[in-house]
């Protein structure tokens, strides 16, 4: 790919000039525009690749200094042998020497199979090699002697890019636990010294029995876990503690185009486009970290066009805070196109009824200007009187079209947490209160809601001094119930009487059109959110919000 030679190209012109570059000079010395340079220079930084400093006004770029593979290599509990794609060993790490009594004389350079390494590779394990160059990773079980002792192995082939340049792979020594002696390879001897219908011998077959079943249904289920990631559409990966891709499910190749082998060993940042790459790498710390949950970015395929993709994912069991991770990308591509349609078609829609709206309300004030005009002139109190219905009509079609700027916003933008408490106390600096007191005692609690939520709580104070008569006094405070949270508004007025508490929240109410509590609700049901009236008569308002378990924290 282009941006593969290109980037090369920049990192070893900085490795000739240790001391580092400037944009200006990268571009002028690769003859590149300077747009292109900073945009490679970008995504090697992000990748941590290079280190930029500042000196003066100017950016100076230069490599990060990064230590040889074998020095990773050796952090690893697991003995590794890293081979090019001709089987030759490249390299090996101490834990694998340690475990198989060696030393690293004779193997570098040397075929898999002509190096001291030979006894512990059998020809089932190097058909399996060879079948790893081309396709998945492979595994396979095996018993070594080492030291005049039987071990037993779990060996893992996984293609990967070698450091220098072109494929290679992985071959993993994973060593697995050692079962009593009894049960295991001294059992022929010990099952031969047993007598014949001993309990001894007896107790020997069932252990062997038992192993044996044992060791099928393991084989059995990575079979069956094997086939199911192979085959589901979402893309399974697992990322060592360098952020290296060490294992990815073969569907990666219906999402980019990338066969699996192609991603083995490289970074994932490589493959987000490059606008997204810091969002990428937030929403990957926070999965680390187990905060938040999947996270959204764009990929880059093979050729070079851009998908949406959701990232899901949690560390690996037994790994400190910040290692190894593993996660799964689902392709919500064709989602993001419709999502993008539908709002594009809101906003038209939002856009025509605010010019419907405006002409409406024109109209109005033109016939209210005219009605006012009339009522200048001598009138009988018949037509003063009709002139004066007309008004009210007018008002309430004026109300009515002005609930519409409101209503038409719900739910336009994603709901996201709030801070209820503030969002409370700001629709409470909108309204004239006179010497009615607010109380907020909700503190540091966020609600998953629309952002309509202050307007809903707006219409809850409205409410109170409209109808509170007496009321000087409004509380709004927060109790758990059960695992939901609850929100409380309540005030001192003259409460609603019991025939009304079920029609508080329709738009019309005894003959009159009220759409404050109306929009309340809706505003709250948008995320799963509800309301009720639960005050006693006479005795002030209590409407209680209902906050499922999962929309608060």
């Amino acid at each position: 790919m282009v941006r593969e030679v290109e980037i090369k190209r920049i990192t070893d012109l900085l490795g000739q000039n240790p001391a580092g570059l400037t944009i200006e000079q990268v571009s002028r010395q690769l003859s590149i525009n300077r747009t292109t340079a900073a945009k490679y220079l970008n995504f090697l930084i992000a990748s941590n690749q290079i280190k930029k400093r500042n000196l003066g006004p100017a950016k100076i770029f230069t490599l990060s200094p990064r230590l040889p593979m074998s020095n990773f290599l050796n952090l690893w509990q697991d003995g590794i042998v890293v081979l090019s794609n001709e089987l030759v060993i490249q390299q090996i790490n101490d834990p694998l020497l340690n475990l198989l009594s060696l030393n690293s004389d004779g193997m570098m350079g040397e075929r898999i199979d002509a190096s001291p390494l030979a006894p512990f590779v059998d020809p089932a394990a190097m058909d399996l090699l060879i079948k790893a160059r081309e396709g998945p990773e492979q595994i396979y079980f095996a018993t070594l002697t080492i030291n005049d002792r039987k071990e037993k192995f779990r060996m893992k082939m996984i293609p990967l890019s070698l450091e220098q340049g072109g494929r290679g792979l992985g071959l993993i020594f994973e060593q697995l636990p050692q079962m009593a002696e009894t049960e295991t390879d001294a059992t022929p001897r010990v099952l031969e010294e047993a007598k014949e219908g001993s309990p001894e011998k007896a107790e020997l077959q069932r252990r062997i029995a038992e192993h044996r079943k044992i060791e099928k249904a393991l084989v059995e289920s990575e079979a069956k876990y094997r086939a199911l990631v192979e085959n589901i559409t979402e893309v399974i990966f697992t990322l060592n503690d360098l952020n290296l891709i060490t294992y990815v499910s073969p569907a990666i190749r219906n999402l980019t185009g990338y066969a699996p082998s192609d991603l083995i060993g490289k970074r994932l940042h490589e493959f987000i486009y490059t606008e997204d790459t810091v969002p990428f790498e937030k929403g990957l710390d926070n999965a680390r970290k187990g905060l938040n949950g999947p996270f959204e970015v764009r990929l880059m395929t093979m050729h070079s066009s851009v998908r949406w993709i959701q990232v899901s994912g949690k560390m690996l069991a037994g790994k400190p805070s910040g290692n190894g991770f593993h996660g799964v990308i689902a392709d919500i591509h064709d989602r993001k196109r419709v999502e993008d349609a539908l709002r594009h078609a809101n906003k038209q829609i939002i856009l025509l009824t605010s010019i419907t709206r405006h002409d409406i309300l024109n109209g109005i004030t033109n016939l209210r200007l005219s009605l006012e005009l009339i009522k200048n002139e001598p009138l009988n109190e018949k037509f003063l009187h009709f002139v004066e219905q007309q008004e009210k009509v007018i008002a309430q079609i004026q109300h009515q079209i002005n609930f519409t700027r409101d209503y038409q916003n719900i739910g336009v933008r994603p709901p996201k947490w709030k801070d209820i408490g503030e969002r409370f106390s700001a629709a409470a600096t909108t309204l004239p209160l006179g010497n009615i007191t607010i109380t907020a005692d909700v503190k540091n609690i966020e609600v998953f809601s629309d952002d309509l939520i202050e307007r809903a709580f707006a219409n809850l104070i409205e409410n109170t001094l409209e109808h509170g008569v007496k009321a000087t006094a409004i509380r709004f405070h927060s109790m758990v119930q059960g695992r939901n949270l609850v929100l409380v508004y309540e005030d001192d007025g003259i409460g609603i009487p019991q025939d009304e508490k079920e029609l508080v929240f329709e738009h019309t109410r005894r003959g009159r059109i009220s759409y404050g509590l109306f929009l309340s609700r809706e505003v709250l049901a948008i995320t799963g959110l509800s309301i009720r009236e639960t005050g006693e008569p006479g005795n002030g308002v209590r409407f209680e919000i209902l906050v499922p378990e999962g929309l608060f924290r």
